[in-house]
C-alpha cells in the first residue's frame, strides 16, 4: 500500500507542518482512504487495520482469539506479528477454547518446531492453559470481566481519538485493573500493556487516530 500521489493541496499543508510528529498523522493513501500510519507498514498490518483492529467481538470464542493474539504478539514491535495472525488459528484449532484446551505436550512440540508462529513455549502453554480455564465461559462472562474492571462501554464519554500515534499510551488505569482481574479469574500472562492492546483491539480503548476512516461514525472502530 503506497500513499497517494496526487493528494489535495489541503493534503499536502497537512505534510508539510516542521513537526517530528507528522509522520505519526494518519496518511491519505491511493485507494482514498484515510488510514493510521502503521497501517501502511505490511500488508498483514493493513488487513488486521482495516478488518480487525478496534473491532468488538461477535462471540465469546472471540474474546478468547483476540486476547490470544495479544498475548502471543506481547514483548515483540507493534503490528511486526500481524502477518502471523492466520497461522495461529490455523494451527490452534481456529483458535476455539473448548479445542485449544485439548492440546497436550506433543501438541507443544510440533507447534514449538512450526516457522509460521512465535517458538515460545510460555506462550504457547499460556494460550493452552488459558483456554482451559475460559473454555466454557459465555459472552456475559467476558462483559462482566470488563465491567469489574471498570473498564467503559463503547459510548459511555469515549476517549477521544489522539491526532498521531504517539499520543497513545503503552497502558491505562483500566488495563492495570484487567490484568489484575483476569489473573484473579485464572488468565495468565496478560500485564498491564498487553491488557491495554486487548482493549484497544476489542474497541474498548482508543486505537485508530484522528481522520483514519476506523474512527469514523458507524465504521465500528
Amino acid at each position: 500500500m503506497t500513499t497517494s500521489s496526487d493528494t489535495t493541496s489541503a493534503d499536502a499543508q497537512d505534510t508539510s507542518h516542521s513537526t517530528p510528529h507528522t509522520a505519526f498523522r494518519v496518511v491519505h493513501c491511493g485507494d482514498g482512504l484515510r488510514r493510521c500510519p502503521w497501517a501502511v507498514s505490511t500488508p498483514g498490518a493493513l488487513a488486521d487495520h482495516d478488518y480487525d483492529w478496534g473491532t468488538a467481538p461477535s462471540s465469546a470464542d472471540e474474546y478468547f482469539a483476540t486476547l490470544t493474539l495479544e498475548l502471543v504478539d506481547s514483548g515483540l514491535a507493534r503490528w511486526s506479528q500481524s502477518a502471523r495472525h492466520g497461522s495461529w488459528y490455523l494451527h490452534m484449532a481456529d483458535l476455539e477454547p473448548a479445542r485449544v484446551s485439548l492440546f497436550d505436550e506433543d501438541d507443544v512440540d510440533d507447534l514449538l518446531v512450526n516457522a509460521e508462529l512465535i517458538r515460545n513455549r510460555a506462550k504457547i502453554e499460556a494460550v493452552i492453559h488459558n483456554a482451559e480455564v475460559c473454555r466454557d465461559w459465555d459472552m456475559d462472562r467476558w462483559l462482566a470481566l470488563l465491567e469489574e474492571a471498570g473498564v467503559p462501554f463503547p459510548g459511555d464519554a469515549p476517549e477521544a481519538a489522539p491526532d498521531n500515534a504517539l499520543e497513545l499510551p503503552d497502558s491505562s488505569t483500566e488495563s492495570r485493573r484487567l490484568s489484575q482481574v483476569l489473573r484473579s479469574h485464572g488468565i495468565v500472562l496478560v500485564g498491564p500493556v498487553t491488557a491495554y492492546r486487548w482493549l484497544q483491539r476489542i474497541g474498548r480503548a482508543p486505537g485508530h487516530l484522528a481522520g483514519c476512516f476506523r474512527t469514523e461514525p458507524g465504521d465500528g472502530g
